[in-house]
């Protein structure tokens, strides 16, 4: 008896729910679909974000090429990475500047992931000069 009653107020409360949240949640799903944010998600400063630039989104100029920017990102934290690395076997000094190493890295890392958002959101086509020297070499060997 107390589950039925407990049931339709829970079932009240359940549409209710529904229709205040469906139109928000239709307006998120469209949004998932436009190129504005599939460029955000590719070029998030998460690691494996550029691959699903590469495996489901090929055929997106825009979204392709801040593909390859977010993975030329993270080659630089790697190569930021194997430094600190090289630093650490340094006897005394060497953990203090593989740890600043590391943090340049980081730092480079989230500034221009910020510098790519920035500049898509601001419809700019602003790449820093090694970047784009770099992005060519990665164009020309890889893709």
């Amino acid at each position: 008896m107390k589950f039925e009653k407990y049931s339709a107020k829970f079932a009240d409360l359940k549409a209710k729910a529904l229709g205040l949240v469906s139109p928000y949640w239709e307006q998120a799903v469209a949004f998932t679909r436009t190129e504005i944010f599939r460029v955000y998600l590719v070029t998030l400063p998460l690691f494996g974000n550029w691959l699903l630039g590469f495996t489901f989104f090929p055929q997106e100029a825009e979204v392709y090429r801040h593909s390859k920017l977010a993975l030329l990102n993270v080659l630089y934290f790697i190569a930021f990475l194997m430094v600190s690395w090289f630093f650490s076997m340094i006897p005394v000094a060497g953990p203090w500047l593989a740890n600043l190493a590391h943090l340049a890295g980081v730092i480079i890392y989230l500034g221009l992931s910020g510098f790519l958002l920035y500049n898509y959101t601001k419809g700019k086509k602003l790449v820093p000069k090694l970047p784009a020297e770099h992005l060519a070499l990665l164009e020309k060997r890889l893709f």
